[in-house]
C-alpha cells in the first residue's frame, strides 16, 4: 500500500510538475482555476485543469466532479472550458472541487486514457480533502461516453455521473444513479436513442433522470447551462439517500 501511494502522488509531485506556467514543487491549494503539467512514468506530459473551492475544509467534505472533455484534436487544457463556462458555474453551491483531464488522443474508453483518469482521481482523492462517497463522472459529448463507460467499469468509485449530450458506446449494467441531459435536435446523437436508453434503464431498476434541453443543437454548450443547475440539488438527494461506502 505505501508504494502505491507514493507512486499516485508522484504524479502531483514530479520534479517537473508545472503549474499556471510556472515550476512548482507541489499541487496548488489556493482557490480557482489552475492548469498543471506533470509526467507520466515513461515521460509523457500530461496536462489537467483542477479548480478549487473558496476555502478548502481539510475534514474531507469536498465532492469530486471529474469532468470529461469532448472529442476533437485536443489543446492544452482542452477541458478547461467546460470546467469554467458550465459544470462550474451550474453547480456552484456544492462547494466541489473539479478536476478535467486532458486526453492523450482518441477515446476516454482506450487504455491509456482511463488508465491516466483512474490514476490521476486516485491522486487527487490522496491529496485533496475529497468526500470519496461523493465523487461524480461527468463529461460532454465524448466526454458523456467517457463517462458511462468508467462508471460501468469503476461503480464502486463513483456515486453518480452525469453524461451531457452523449449516449454509452457499450452495453450499461451498472445501477449506479445517472443524470443526463440531450437536446432534441442533437445532430450527432438521436433524440430517441436518449428517450429509449432511458425507460430501458428505468425498467432494470437503474436511478436515472433525464432532461430535455432546448439548446441549438449538439454543439450549443451553454445551452446545457440552465438545465444542468438541477444537477446540484438531485446530487445531495442521492447523496443523501446513499450509505457511506
Amino acid at each position: 500500500m505505501l508504494r502505491i501511494a507514493f507512486v499516485l502522488m508522484a504524479l502531483l509531485t514530479h520534479p517537473q510538475l508545472n503549474v499556471d506556467g510556472a515550476a512548482a514543487t507541489a499541487p496548488p491549494r489556493t482557490s480557482g482555476v489552475h492548469d498543471i503539467e506533470t509526467r507520466l512514468d515513461n515521460g509523457a506530459r500530461a496536462r489537467f485543469t483542477l479548480a478549487l473551492p473558496d476555502t478548502l475544509d481539510d475534514a474531507g467534505t469536498h465532492p469530486l466532479i471529474v469532468v470529461l472533455h469532448y472529442g476533437g484534436h485536443p489543446t492544452r487544457y482542452y477541458g478547461r472550458p467546460l470546467v469554467e463556462q458550465l459544470f462550474r458555474p451550474a453547480l456552484a453551491g456544492l462547494a466541489a472541487i473539479y478536476l478535467a483531464p486532458e486526453s492523450t488522443g482518441g477515446q476516454w474508453t482506450d487504455v491509456a486514457n482511463e488508465a491516466f483518469v483512474m490514476r490521476l482521481l486516485d491522486a487527487i482523492t490522496a491529496y485533496y480533502p475529497v468526500d470519496r462517497d461523493r465523487i461524480v463522472i461527468a463529461g460532454y459529448s465524448m466526454g458523456a461516453i467517457g463517462s458511462w463507460y468508467l462508471l460501468e467499469h469503476y461503480p464502486e468509485c463513483f456515486s453518480a455521473a452525469v453524461p451531457v449530450a452523449g449516449l454509452p458506446a457499450g452495453t450499461v449494467t451498472t445501477a449506479a444513479p445517472v443524470y443526463t441531459l440531450a437536446a432534441p435536435n442533437d445532430e450527432i446523437f438521436a433524440f430517441e436513442r436518449f428517450e429509449a436508453l432511458v425507460a430501458e434503464r428505468r425498467s432494470a431498476g437503474q436511478v436515472i433522470e433525464f432532461a430535455s434541453v432546448p439548446a441549438q443543437g449538439h454543439y450549443d454548450i451553454q445551452g446545457f447551462r440552465t438545465a444542468l443547475a438541477a444537477v446540484a440539488p438531485w446530487l445531495e438527494g442521492i447523496w443523501n439517500t446513499t450509505p457511506s461506502r
